[in-house]
């Protein structure tokens, strides 16, 4: 995902390379540091990195600032995925995406819909949710019931005017709709490169990808897609559940199934994050810095989860800046273990040790 121009740019192989290098350098600055015990750095140890000393000034003078861009965690009952928002160029379908995630909306619901069957040619298309929930029967029941979930009035399709928006590939998340202009609270996930979906000249108006999912979430969409369904049961359910994946299930009709057979969405919250917390877990340190000098010279097409700390599609040395000027914060409610400002020196030291060892 393409960006704004960052304070430092760079172009060319060797370019690259020698700031790589200059970012190892940077590491053995920080680990001959004996500057006091703190997880922040002291303003005489920034001074000694090798990046442009004007970016340093300035950037040790700006205080740390959240994430550029919206990340949301899915906590479903068969594991947890990250979803970076594009709150800059599908400003529209984020806020109303969040709208329901703010208002709770979405906990409880199911994913009601799994293509990933085992038929070759529907294979790997897309998982659904955000429009109902599941309810056991009571009483003298015999079948569980569903209620759909409260919408607010539609939005108009963004980018909109027949202009296409971020493609369907996989990994995105885009909002159903029935058609033109009618989005409201159902999501889908793209398990395949759904680019056919992106042509605002569709009957139905093209969808736009308003986010992606980070690390190995999509693993967990995956194991959400390669679930069965009723007919792979041998039964059938009137839509729009004909297609909803079952799990820990072996009967043969709809009276057998239960919301337990079901994925439950059991919580959608947007994380709070420190600008360097690469890996999401609450704590910055040098797991962090491991991700960041991964993908050291990504010129596009980099996300949070890549050490891109200002989302603008770039790894650099502003991004660098930014997980220096986190490093050691702990935030919550991400459930996390936070380490003792010494011990994660201490592996930042050996990270940057580490770094040095592997140089040529």
């Amino acid at each position: 995902m393409d960006g704004p121009a960052g304070p430092i740019s760079f172009s060319g192989t060797e370019e690259r390379r020698r700031n790589r290098k200059g970012f190892l350098r940077d590491c053995d600055a920080i680990s001959q540091q004996t500057v006091e015990q703190t997880p922040l750095m002291s303003i005489r140890a920034l001074f000694l990195l090798r990046w442009p000393l004007a970016v340093a000034v300035l950037s040790v003078l700006m205080p740390s600032v959240a994430p550029a861009a919206t990340i949301i965690r899915f906590e479903t009952s068969l594991g947890d995925f990250d979803v970076q928002m594009f709150d800059a160029s599908m400003p529209r379908t984020v806020t109303n995406f969040l709208h329901y995630v703010n208002a709770n909306k979405y906990d409880g619901s199911v994913v009601h819909r799994n293509s990933d069957t085992a038929d070759p040619v529907t294979r790997d298309f897309v998982i659904q949710g955000g429009g109902y929930s599941l309810h056991d029967p009571t009483g003298t029941g015999t079948t569980i019931t569903y209620t759909s979930v409260v919408t607010i009035a539609p939005i108009a399709d963004e980018p909109g005017g027949g202009v296409a928006g971020s493609s369907n590939v996989r990994g995105t998340i885009a909002m159903a709709k029935s058609g033109p202009n009618t989005v409201t609270s159902q999501w889908f996930i793209n398990q395949g490169n759904n680019s056919f979906l992106d042509s605002p000249l569709r009957s139905d108006g093209g969808f736009s990808a308003f986010g992606m999912v980070l690390g190995n979430g999509m693993s967990i969409v995956d194991a959400i897609g390669d679930l069965q369904i009723p007919p792979d049961f041998g039964f059938s359910i009137s839509s729009p559940f004909n297609d909803l994946p079952l799990r820990n299930f072996s009967g043969t009709s709809i009276t057998q199934v239960r919301v337990a057979n079901t994925v439950t969405i059991e919580d959608v919250r947007v994380l709070n994050l420190s600008p360097g917390d690469f890996d999401r877990n609450g704590t910055v340190n040098a797991a962090d810095l491991t991700l960041l000098k991964a993908n050291f010279g990504a010129t596009s097409g980099a996300f949070f989860d890549d050490g891109d700390a200002n989302m603008d599609g770039r790894v650099d040395g502003a991004d660098f800046l930014a997980w220096q000027r986190s490093f050691g914060s702990v935030t919550t409610p991400i459930a996390a273990v936070p380490e003792p400002a010494a011990a994660t020196l201490a592996l930042l030291a050996a990270a940057c040790g580490s770094a040095r060892r592997r140089r040529q």
